[in-house]
């Protein structure tokens, strides 16, 4: 039997903006004590009106743009209609039928992966389940949503993750959220069927409460395998446009059922009377694609343009705060060799702690470029490090702690006469075996307390040998 997963995600994304998305209530609301940042708006009370934050509809627009989608230059706000003790006013503003955004992509691994849409609504409160009872927090009630809605183009946990981590990417590179996942402040919903022999399908299913990247993934694999058991004990296959809800259970590591999915008809939207139409015109919509950093993609081409490798190249764009300190040290040579160089000390002995921006010298990376001849590449890693850490000049610290290399052929043979005659067994192998040297170079280093230059020692070592 042939098995095609049918993956669609809805990614819900809360911004960071300062205020609520319909009024001036702060909208942070983690680790914060319950009900302390509303007002009549997020509270929902009668005569409230929204107003609309204006920079949380460009973020929408900022994002819309990162992700390849068209801008409606008019759009509007409307009413969806269903009641839920979280939801204060029995409906949430949001948008339907002219979302800001319509018709993106973003591309995995040479696979286009088509968006709908992303459009810009608020948040709803919180509900807390204790003791049998339940609590309810609307500090998150009102806080600036955007929903990103994919095509039903991902064929595997493995890309929806993939696809997941790029969307988390870009938000963050363009700064309008910390997309944090297990925070709550990224949130996915994956709708799931399956085709099989290119036939039939199963009902389509949405997953709700899924709070990590693992849970997304272990989520749609046991969806997927329900559906396709289910399949082959009942034969059932889809035969609506409505979907089933089935929510999370991490600890069980299972699907269960919910509700059936409401249709757009049962929201019963229509146009929110109290927020005029939103237009944005060609002029405010440059101004906001010409806000953009340099997205991950084009930094990963730029850097292998340097020579750098896929995995060094894709380490250091990851985030854009990598990206800016790697440009830094570049911006004082852009040449190959030291692009190179320098990657490798940001890849290798600083990938390990938390860098400050502010903390990086670019003549520190020079000035150990200029002279790597004179140290290992042990020593050079440790110099980065100690100079990173303490601020002082590299070469300043090589001299206080005697690191330079020795290069002098006379200083070099004294340390390679000393080794032969403390070693005649490795002396016999090399002979047997001129692979041994590696052995006797090692010695070598080990007697001059690793000031020897490798390479110059070597060298020394075969010609006495011979």
């Amino acid at each position: 039997m042939k098995i095609t997963p049918i993956i669609g995600l809805e990614v819900h994304v809360e911004l960071k903006t300062k205020s609520k998305m319909f009024c001036s209530c702060r909208a942070d609301h983690f680790h914060v004590k319950p009900n302390t940042h509303t007002c009549p708006v997020c509270l929902g009370l009668p005569g409230a009106l929204p107003v609309p934050n204006k920079r949380a509809c460009e973020w929408c627009l900022k994002l819309g743009l990162a992700l390849n989608c068209s801008i409606n230059e008019q759009s509007f706000f409307e009413r969806k209609n269903y009641f839920y003790p979280d939801l204060a006013k029995g409906y949430q503003i949001t948008q339907l039928q002219k979302p800001f955004a319509i018709n993106g992509y973003l591309n995995i691994e040479g696979h286009k992966i088509r968006i709908n849409r992303a459009h810009m609504e608020e948040d709803t409160g919180k509900s807390i389940h204790i003791d049998g009872s339940t609590l309810l927090d609307f500090n998150r009630s009102g806080v600036p949503l955007v929903e990103i809605v994919s095509e039903p183009d991902i064929q595997s946990a493995e890309q929806a993750k993939k696809y997941l981590n790029k969307l988390q990417q870009i938000i963050r590179y363009i700064g309008i959220s910390d997309a944090d996942i297990e925070k709550g402040s990224m949130r996915c919903e994956p709708t799931v069927n399956v085709c099989l022999d290119d036939k039939f399908y199963t009902p389509l299913v949405e997953i709700k409460n899924v709070a990590s990247l693992t849970g997304v993934m272990n989520a749609i694999n046991y969806e997927i395998k329900r559906q396709i058991d289910a399949y082959q004990s009942d034969g059932i296959t889809k035969n609506s446009s409505n979907k089933t809800t089935r929510g999370w259970d991490a600890d069980k590591n299972q699907t269960f059922l919910q509700r059936e999915k409401e249709g757009s008809a049962d929201y019963r939207y229509f146009p929110e009377p109290d927020i005029p139409p939103i237009i944005f015109n060609k002029e405010q919509i440059e101004e906001i694609r010409q806000s953009f950093p340099v997205l991950p993609d084009e930094k990963i081409a730029q850097y292998k343009l340097l020579g750098l490798s896929d995995y060094d190249a894709f380490i250091l764009a990851d985030t854009k705060e990598s990206a800016e300190i790697f440009d830094k040290i570049i911006s004082i040579e852009s040449s190959r060799e030291f692009a190179k160089f320098s990657a490798n000390l940001l890849t290798g002995p600083l990938k390990t702690i938390k860098i400050d921006i502010n903390k990086i010298n670019p003549d520190y990376f020079k000035k150990l470029f200029d002279h790597k001849l004179d140290f290992s590449s042990t020593v050079i890693k440790q110099l980065i490090l100690d100079s990173y850490q303490t601020g002082l000049d590299p070469l300043e610290i090589a001299k206080e702690k005697n690191l330079f290399q020795v290069s002098d052929t006379n200083t070099l043979e004294q340390f390679a006469k000393e080794v032969i005659e403390a070693n005649p067994k490795a002396v016999e192998d090399y002979h047997q075996n001129p692979l041994a040297i590696g052995f006797l170079v090692g010695q070598l280093m080990k007697v001059s307390k690793g000031s020897a230059n490798p390479q110059t020692g070597k060298e020394i070592l075969e010609k006495l040998l011979k």
